[in-house]
Parts: structure tokens; C-alpha cells; sequence
């Protein structure tokens, strides 16, 4: 059978490998002109490439290990030692080590060993979400490990990653963060990166799906999907006029019997006719908000700080992490050049998702000077930024409830998206496996290949 997979994220062409698989011929549509979706990478000069957004691996990640092993690629990711620190009080404050946690004065000295206690407590614990699910990030936080622990730590967080609805927040959400930071060796977090960055391993899958007899087609959106599994794909260079399919010109269409969809809800929505789907169910996908991640990268001339990532606890800084990725891969691995990102969350319509790349670090450099004093526009060689919509589920209380399912009300259609993955957080491990089950769940309603 012929089915058309729109996203060429990690999920969409995870599906589309293993629909190939089951032998159906397989067409992955993206709206992007390169494949990864939110894992795409840039051409940053020099023969290297970098993600848009950072990305890294847990030792815990075990699915997107699994498929670079069948790939042929078991040594492509490397295990390297990880460097945390928060800032807050004027200072980078190292948050590696138990040890870190007892040195970490903005906290009262019994505040620490409490919040210790509890993180371990999760980390060690069964690992059941249903009783995080039920009780906000900051009614359990405040409880457990005390208010001092929401008011330095965790509130200043939250707020950033999740603004004005960070007292919205389950803790189911920051459970399964501290469940994926376990790893195999408490002594000492290792993070796992692919040495040519992900995108070997996006080609990889799109040679297995043409291999198949199928198509991987970038830089070629979806415009509108019928009842019938007609799909309109946008023209070239419709990336260029934002998400929305509604502005997209288009081309000729192409009839399928079925689609797996992997866009975000509300361009899900855009793309389809009128009737396709019942309003009950598009209102349960519709009910689920997302946060857009801006990304500013910068490549500078020396090393900003001694650290991997630096979580932001001072809330008048304008901007909510800094992941210095040379601090991880190695500076040498890209002839000496260094790469730091600047990231944020913001709520649509937020006045920093407008500003181009110069503006936006404008508005940061103060902020970045309030981490190192020492830093200068003249130590920036070239900078780019990105923005991605549906970045951030925004995970409150209730959540599974609003999920929709992957099966919808009309047979052949499947969505699988960032909403989906839960009680984990959205990243490149839980994309592989989020790809793998919208793959199960269609071939459950497909005859066998030759049947």
C-alpha cells in the first residue's frame, strides 16, 4: 500500500522506516528543505554541521541507541563527562555533583540536604507517574522538599521555561526529568552525541526508506489533506512563508491509502478539509498549548565558561540557558571553533520572537555580561537563530487526559507528535519510539504487504 508520512522528523522517518519494513511504499513529505525536523542541522562552515536546537543523549536513552546500532552505526555516539552549573546570586554555581549541592549557598544548609533527599527519593523511587500527575511542580516541591527550594531553584526555572503558567506545571513533567538524569553511574553524568552531528543518521533512514521504493521528499510541505488521503503538497521554498499551509501555493496532488502525520496540532488542524475529522477530536489536540523555543547560536572566538549548560536563575536575565556545546564535544573536533547557545521559551507572540539574530543578542548581551563580565560583541564571528512553534507541551495537571490518541476517528489517519510523548519529556530517544508506535498503530489497521 501506498502511504504518505508528513514530517521528516526523527518520528516521521522512524515511521517511515519501519512501514518500509512491513513492505509498504512509503512518501515522507517536509515542509523543511533538510530532513530532522527538530533535530535539523545547519551547515556552519568548515565541513561541519550543528543542530538548530541542542540536542544530546542520556545514558538512559535507549531507544535512538537501538536504531543506530541497526543502522550500521554503533559508534557513532560518543559518552562524554557532562558539566552543569546554575546561575543565581552574580554566579555560576557547579551543579554536578552531590557534593555541588551542599556547596549551593543561595539555598539555607538544611534546604539543600531536603531537596537532596527528594531528588534521590524520585531517582530511586518505583518511578509510577500517576501521583506526579495529579499535584502541580510547585505544590509538590514546596511540600517536599520546602519553599526554599521553589523560590531559589525550581520557581525561577519553571517560570522560565514556562512563564506565566510555570504554577501550572504537573510534576510529572520535572519527575521524569530527574528519572532521565539517573543514568548508569551516579558518580558521574555522561551525555551522548553523534560525532558527525545527527544528520549521518537522517540520511541513513531516508536511504532505507527509498530503498524501499519509496520517497523522502524535503523542502515540500503538506497544503491541504482530504477525507480520501489526497494530499496537496505546498510548493518549493513554502518554508518561507512561515508554518501555516493556508499560504502555502501548491502543486499536484497525490492520492494515498493512508497517512501518518507527525506535524504539530495546530498545523494538523490547518492542513486538513473540512469533515475529515470529528470537532471532538480536534478539540482534544487543540486543547494542549505549545511554548516556541528561540535558539540564538553563536559562534565565538574564545570559551564563554567553564561549563557545558547553565541553567538561569535570575529571573532579570533575558533569556532562560546556556549550552556552551564545545564544552562538551571538544573545540578540537571542529578545528578550534566554538559554538555557544543561547536559549529561551516564549509564548506566541512574545516581542523577542521578532527580532533578527543581531537584535536578539543586543537584548542578551547584558545578560551575558552578568555571566561573564569579560564578554564582548567583538568575540562573536557569526550568529544565527531559529524559532520553532510547537516546541514545549505545556504539561499541566490532567494531562493524559488531554491526549489524542494516535489512532484517530478516521481509519488511515494517525498523528503522532510532540503532545503525545508522555509522562517523558519531547527529544530526539522519545521521537524514535513515539515513530515506532504510530507505525504499530497504523499497521494495525493495514492488510499485510501481498495480502
Amino acid at each position: 500500500m501506498r502511504i504518505a508520512v508528513l514530517g521528516a522528523g526523527v518520528a516521521g522517518l522512524t515511521a517511515g522506516l519501519r512501514l518500509t519494513q512491513a513492505g509498504h511504499t512509503v512518501d515522507v513529505y517536509e515542509r523543511w528543505p533538510g530532513l530532522g525536523g527538530q533535530a535539523a542541522t545547519i551547515d556552519v562552515g568548515g565541513g561541519h554541521r550543528l543542530e538548530r536546537y541542542y540536542h544530546h543523549l542520556f545514558s538512559t536513552d535507549r531507544h535512538i541507541a537501538a536504531l543506530y546500532d541497526e543502522l550500521g552505526m554503533p559508534d557513532e555516539l560518543e559518552w562524554l563527562s557532562s558539566s552543569v552549573a546554575y546561575f543565581a546570586d552574580g554566579r555560576q554555581w557547579p551543579f554536578v555533583t552531590p557534593m555541588d549541592l551542599l556547596r549551593f549557598k543561595p539555598l539555607p544548609p538544611l534546604a539543600r540536604v531536603r531537596l537532596g533527599a527528594a531528588v534521590l527519593a524520585i531517582q530511586r523511587g518505583p518511578g509510577a507517574p500517576g501521583p506526579f500527575e495529579r499535584v502541580t511542580a510547585r505544590a509538590w516541591i514546596e511540600r517536599y522538599m520546602g519553599k526554599d527550594a521553589y523560590r531559589v531553584l525550581w520557581g525561577p526555572l519553571l517560570r522560565g521555561k514556562f512563564g506565566e503558567r510555570a504554577d501550572d506545571i504537573a510534576m510529572v513533567w520535572l519527575q521524569n526529568k530527574f528519572r532521565l538524569r539517573r543514568g548508569d553511574d551516579a558518580a558521574e553524568e555522561k551525555l551522548g552525541y553523534p560525532k558527525r552531528s545527527w544528520e549521518p543518521l537522517f540520511h541513513a533512514l531516508q536511504e532505507r526508506i527509498q530503498a524501499g521504493g519509496g520517497r523522502v521528499l524535503i523542502d515540500r510541505p503538506i497544503a491541504r489533506l482530504s477525507a480520501d488521503f489526497t494530499v496537496t503538497p505546498g510548493a518549493p521554498n513554502s518554508f518561507r512563508r512561515g508554518h501555516d499551509p493556508r499560504a502555502f501555493d501548491t502543486i499536484e496532488p497525490e492520492r494515498y491509502d493512508a497517512v501518518l502525520a507527525t506535524l504539530p496540532s495546530d498545523v494538523f488542524e490547518q492542513v486538513l478539509e473540512p469533515g475529515v475529522l470529528p470537532e471532538a477530536y480536534l478539540a482534544r489536540a487543540r486543547s494542549i498549548e505549545y511554548f516556541t523555543a528561540l535558539c540564538l547560536l553563536l559562534e565565538i572566538d574564545r570559551q564563554f565558561s567553564p561549563y557545558y549548560w547553565t541553567n538561569i536563575g535570575d529571573e532579570t536575565l533575558p533569556f532562560v540557558g546556556l549550552i556552551e556545546h564545545t564544552n562538551l564535544m571538544g573545540a578540537e573536533r571542529y578545528d578550534g571553533r566554538r559554538f555557544l547557545y543561547v536559549a529561551n521559551y516564549l509564548p506566541r507572540g512574545h516581542e523577542l520572537l521578532d527580532l533578527d539574530p543581531e537584535a536578539l543578542l543586543a537584548r542578551y548581551t547584558p545578560g551575558l555580561k552578568a555571566i561573564n563580565p569579560a564578554f564582548e560583541r567583538a568575540w562573536v564571528k557569526q550568529i544565527w537563530s531559529h524559532r520553532e512553534p510547537a516546541a514545549q507541551p505545556i504539561v499541566t495537571v490532567g494531562y493524559r487526559d488531554k491526549i489524542p490518541p494516535m489512532k484517530t476517528p478516521r481509519r488511515g489517519l494517525v498523528l503522532a507528535n510532540t503532545t503525545q510523548i508522555f509522562p517523558e519529556d519531547r527529544g530526539t530517544n522519545y521521537a524514535v519510539r513515539e515513530g515506532e508506535d504510530a507505525a504499530r498503530a497504523m499497521l494495525e489497521w493495514l492488510p499485510r504487504s501481498g495480502a
